[in-house]
């Protein structure tokens, strides 16, 4: 103890005491040390030699060697620094930046040892190496900062800060702050290192208990599942991450197999994924990869991006030869992983790949185990193991079943004892007591019935013990089934047979033997199959192709040859037997007899070809109303039907009850059917035919029938026809007949089916003229629609022109009553001629009003005998000057025998005028002249007048005479021209028509009645009617129309009467009550009252003044003028002259006086 305490002060003498940033250092070194001592980190020899040559750097100097000493400290220091960041590098594994790192600290080194030797005052150089050791530093944090970035640790975090504030030696620092301050950075880096050594440590605990769980995972698992689920916890844990996953390689792809951590739809979408590039990467790699959600692609990353993964660590999972999978972990924050933890998680898989393939393999051996058992069970037969001393080793469940025994109470018995016994005795094992043959069938000693018994022996590899296997099939079932099918092949109806290839029969039944007519087996083996039995050998060679091709035929038709010679048709199945070499050793199969099926079914085809031939003719019929069209095509079905060579349809001619005509034909050649194109038959075949109701004319009925009709059915010459009648209702309408160059005879089904052909095509035809009858009908109810519908036109046009008729006449009458007195007042020469004018052209308006007239049916033509010539020829006089101009050259072709008509002359000229004037006006619009024919001559009872003209013809002739129809621009036509024409014609009993001609131009066509022989010929001469004067009375004069009432009033006061005048109705009837006149003037239709209206009030009223009456009209109705005419009352139609008013009144006012006269 004293010693100790002498070396104590010793020292304390001689070795200076330490600073406080030295013992710090010193402290920081033996805790590194002793920190090493435990963990024996590479890492932890680095910073000790880090701490060795800081605690150098702050060795006091002095003395003579002070530079030199300031020199070792400065260049200590930055190795110091240097060491510290190696330490780093060596800590996070970036072994490529160490040598660089210590590369750059000695340079830095000595670069701080020149300083201080050379510059030792230079500011900027000291800056410029404090910058460039600090830097150093700076690389090392950066370098410890992304080794452990994402993790929740203190060390790293300190162990930067110190780093970056170690040696600051910064005037404003070290003067503001207190020398202990300063060595905090110091203190701080050292407990950092401790921190990180901690940490680190901590992580290896919990990572060999994270092994400790797996491997006491995989050491009770016994199935795949839950021992992977444990392991995903653990290391999701561990790894601190969100979700982990296992898939297993399957084919070309990974299947998840176990997961945790993952949403729904992420495990459904990638259950099952192909071989990706990071996949294909890490298996072909083999090592552990950290995967960024940015290198992957769009698909893949939009998947993990909704599971907000910020990368995937895949880790190959390696099993005892090869990769058999991936161990995946998502983690959500970005975070680095040390090579420490990828190596453990690469163990921790490669650990976790062996256990999934143990536990795999345990699996599978337990999977085949119960699928043996599974197998030895489910087998139907009974299955019996025992030992060489017959105690029962095993059985299944097929024997349990039937031993009505539990296993417990079978295996480890003596069979004996198990077994029941049947009526033979046996011993050991009834089984085993049949001797050493591998397979017997025969009855079942202990079950009864019959059994099939495999007996085989075996030998226990552990135990080498020997034992029997029994399986014992039932066949009681299958004998029963064998005699039952021996039955069915005697008993079939159906004849089946087995023979070789060479033709030897070796077996057939009973049917097979009644089909071909033999009496037995032996008869019919002895015979020869190729020879004698097969009538055909094409079908025999066909028969070999088809089954050395396929190995079966099925419903091949085959000909066959009875023992009788007689031809029998089967239908074949058969198949063929081979031998090991793919020999045919036999054929088997069976015949159906056909002969009657191909009788009915040839029968079916006949039906069939009649039965469409039937239908054919239907259609023909609903399709056609061509009545030759019909005839000719159900002759040539009925010829194709009944293979005929020629065929007639004769119908009958409907007003000649007896002669018929050929109205189809097919085939013939005889001339002598060739005259028979018409034949009229006697009378007395069709009394036959009626009261025999025959519908049928074969060879028997010939002796019935008369000469001329048994030549005409045998016209042809030939040696088989018949003949069908066609009937309608009760009258025969024609004949059809076909007629055969092969002698052939007509059966009852040919008759029955020729006349249901006959009677379709009697109703056919009936049909036919039915269908013409009612479009002659349709055509004549058309025809009087037309004519009907022409009449309410022009009905429609008449009320028209009786309007404007109406209200042209009373001007018209007031303007010839002017004309007329101005006549009589001695007017100058031209003044009289302006005058005749005027009246003359008032006259030509007369005519034309009254023309109108007629054409509205109020006004009757007066027809007397014309000359329709001269109307014409005075027409073309009128439009002669205009026709020159208009370069027309007009043609006269008059017959000279044209008989005079029965016509109004003056309707006539207007009708000759529109025509002329349609004509003109159609070649003037054409251009280039023309030309215009008219012609004249009698056809019977009409004369006939045609205008031809070349224009450019008609649009529309059925349009032509409607009114208002025109063709002409707006303001050339009303279109009433020829309307009116169509009315002054058809009221003469004529007719007008107009039509195209073919070179161009149209033709109008009048047709009028030639007048007859009590007919008077219109005399020339414009006699004027004479004026009276002189009337003597007084009148009541009664009118509405201002102008026609002054004209009146004026004319006849001129007269010599006196005339009072009213307008209004009530004004008529008060006058005719109070005052007394001599006669009664006033129009017909006026004043709201009609004329028979005002005859019957003054026939209650005034009696004897209805007779003292002269009604004026515009317009007149028959109706109207037959009563004043039964009654005698006077009228005047307007327009009229002035003397017809004079004269009519006087004519009343005469009455006057004779009534006078009389009382």
């Amino acid at each position: 103890m004293n010693l100790l305490f002498c070396a104590w002060w010793i020292t304390a003498i001689f070795v200076p005491k330490p600073t406080i940033q030295e013992s710090a250092a010193l402290i920081m070194l033996a805790a590194s040390i002793l920190v090493y001592r435990t963990f024996r980190e590479r890492y932890l020899l680095v910073w000790i030699l880090g701490w060795l040559a800081y605690l150098v750097s702050h060795l006091p100097g002095g003395g003579q060697n002070a530079a030199y000493t300031g020199a070792i400290a400065q260049a200590a220091l930055v190795a110091a620094v240097g060491l510290f960041c190696c330490a780093v590098f060596v800590y996070t594994r970036a072994r490529r930046a160490i040598l660089p790192l210590l590369a750059l600290t000695l340079g830095v080194a000595a670069f701080a040892a020149a300083r201080v030797l050379l510059w030792p005052d230079s500011l900027p150089l000291r800056i410029a190496l404090q910058s460039a050791y600090r830097l150093i530093a700076l690389t090392a944090a950066i370098e410890m900062i992304r080794a452990r970035w994402g993790r929740w640790e203190f060390g790293p975090w300190l162990l930067t800060l110190s780093l970056l504030l170690l040696d600051v030696d910064w005037a404003p620092v070290r003067m503001s702050l207190p020398a202990a301050v300063t060595l905090f950075p110091d203190l701080l880096m050292g407990v950092s290192m401790l921190l990180i050594v901690f940490d680190d440590s901590r992580a290896r605990t919990r990572r060999l208990a994270v092994v400790n769980a797996l491997t006491t995972s995989i050491a009770r698992a016994t199935q795949s599942g839950p021992m992977l689920l444990t392991a995903l916890e653990e290391l999701k844990m561990l790894m601190k991450a969100k979700a982990a996953w296992f898939g297993l390689q399957e084919d070309d792809g990974m299947v998840m197999t176990q997961q945790i951590g993952l949403t729904t739809d992420f495990v459904t979408s990638r259950k099952s994924i192909g071989l990706d590039a990071h996949l294909e990467k890490v298996i072909q790699g083999e090592k552990a990869a950290i995967v960024r959600l940015k290198s992957m692609n769009a698909q893949v990353r939009e998947a993990f991006t909704a599971e907000k993964f910020n990368h995937i660590v895949m880790v190959p999972v390696r099993g005892k030869k090869s990769i058999i999978g991936i161990l995946s972990l998502g983690g959500r924050r970005r975070r680095s992983y040390t090579e420490e933890d990828l190596e453990f998680l690469e163990t921790s898989a490669n650990q976790l790949g062996i256990a999934v393939e143990n536990v795999r393999l345990m699996e599978q051996v337990l999977r085949s185990q119960r699928q043996w058992v599974n197998t030895f069970d489910s087998i139907q037969d009974l299955i019996l193991v025992h030992a060489s001393n017959f105690k029962i080793m095993k059985v299944n469940q097929a024997m349990l079943g039937r031993l009505k025994m539990v296993p417990q109470a079978v295996v480890g018995n003596p069979c004996e004892t198990v077994l029941p016994k049947g009526p033979e005795a046996w011993m050991g094992c009834p089984y085993c007591s049949r001797g050493d043959v591998d397979f017997v069938e025969g009855p079942d000693p202990c079950f009864g019935g019959y059994s099939l018994v495999s007996t085989s022996s075996y030998t226990d590899q552990s135990s080498k013990k020997k034992g029997t296997i029994h399986v014992i099939r039932d066949t009681t079932e299958r004998r029963a089934a064998e005699e039952k099918y021996r039955q069915l092949f005697e008993q079939v109806q159906e004849g089946v047979f087995v023979s070789t290839p060479a033709g030897k029969l070796l077996d057939c039944n009973d049917a097979f033997l009644q089909m071909l007519g033999y009496s037995s087996r032996e008869e019919l083996m002895a015979r020869q199959v190729e020879q004698e039995l097969y009538a055909s050998p094409e079908q025999r060679e066909l028969f070999r192709r088809e089954i050395e091709k396929h190995n079966y035929v099925r419903n091949f038709e085959v000909t066959m040859r009875r023992k009788d010679g007689s031809l029998l048709i089967a239908v074949e199945s058969s198949f063929a037997s081979r031998d090991a070499a793919g020999k045919i050793e036999r054929y088997q199969g069976f015949l159906l007899d056909m002969t009657e099926k191909k009788r009915a079914e040839e029968e079916i085809r006949r039906r069939n070809r009649e039965l469409n031939a039937l239908n054919a003719m239907a259609v023909i019929a609903t399709q056609s109303f061509d009545l030759d069209e019909i005839l000719n095509l159900t002759l040539r079905q009925v010829v194709t039907l009944f293979g005929a060579e020629t065929g007639s349809v004769y119908l009958s001619d409907p007003s000649h009850g007896n002669s018929f005509r050929r109205r189809a034909g097919w085939g013939h050649r005889s001339l002598q059917r060739q005259k028979f194109s018409d034949v009229s038959l006697p009378e007395g075949f069709g009394d036959l035919v009626m009261r025999s109701r025959t519908e049928v004319i074969t060879h028997e009925f010939l002796p019935h029938l008369p000469s001329l009709v048994a030549e005409f059915v045998q016209a042809d010459g030939l040696p088989s026809w018949i003949w069908v009648l066609l009937w309608s209702k009760d009258i025969p309408i024609g004949m059809l007949g076909i007629i055969c160059r092969q002698p052939r005879p007509f059966t009852s089904n040919d008759e029955n089916l020729l006349v249901a052909i006959g009677r379709q095509l009697a109703t056919t035809i009936e049909k036919v003229r039915l269908y013409e009858e009612t479009c002659r009908a349709y055509d004549d109810l058309r025809k009087t629609q037309e004519q009907l519908l022409q009449s309410e036109k022009m009905s429609a046009v008449g009320q028209l022109i009786a309007g404007v008729a109406h209200e042209l006449n009373n001007p018209l009458t007031a303007i010839l009553g002017y004309a007329q007195l101005l006549e009589s007042e001695g007017l100058e020469e031209r003044a009289q001629d302006y005058v005749r004018k005027l009246f003359k052209q008032a006259q030509r308006t007369h005519r034309v009003v009254q023309n109108l007239l007629s054409f509205a049916r109020q006004r009757r033509a007066q027809k007397q005998q014309v000359d329709l010539r001269k109307v014409l020829d005075e027409t073309l006089t009128l439009r002669e000057y205009d026709l020159k101009t208009s370069n027309v050259s007009v043609e006269r072709d008059w017959a000279g025998d044209t008989p005079p008509a029965n016509a109004d002359m003056h309707q006539m000229e207007q009708v000759f005028l529109n025509i002329i004037n349609n004509a003109l006006d159609a070649m003037v619009e054409k251009g280039a002249g023309g030309k215009l024919v008219v012609k004249t001559y009698g056809k019977g009872t009409f004369v006939c007048i045609e205008f031809l003209d070349s224009g450019p013809g008609i649009q529309d002739p059925k349009r032509m005479f409607d009114p208002f129809y025109t063709t002409k621009s707006p303001g050339k036509g009303t279109g009433l021209g020829l309307s009116i024409c169509y009315g002054i014609v058809k009221e003469h009993g004529g007719d007008i028509m107009a039509r195209n001609r073919l070179e161009g131009g149209a033709v109008i066509e009048l047709r009028i009645p030639v007048a007859g022989a009590g007919s008077a010929m219109e005399q020339p001469g414009d006699e004027q009617p004479k004026r009276e004067m002189a009337i003597q009375g007084r009148l009541l004069l009664a009118e509405d129309e201002e102008s026609m009432l002054e004209f009146e009033r004026d004319l006849l006061v001129g007269a010599g009467a006196e005339v009072t005048i009213v307008r209004k109705r009530d004004e008529i009837k008060d006058r005719l009550l109070i005052e007394v006149f001599d006669a009664l003037v006033m129009n017909g239709k006026s004043n709201g009252i009609t004329a028979l209206e005002v005859y019957q009030w003054l026939a209650e009223k005034r009696p004897g003044m209805e007779n003292r009456i002269l009604f004026t009209f515009a317009t007149m109705d028959s109706e109207t003028r037959e009563f004043l005419e039964k009654n005698k009352v006077a009228f005047l139609v307007k327009p009229f002259e002035v003397g017809e008013l004079i004269s009519a009144t006087r004519k009343v006012m005469q009455k006057t006086l004779a009534a006078a006269a009389g009382e």
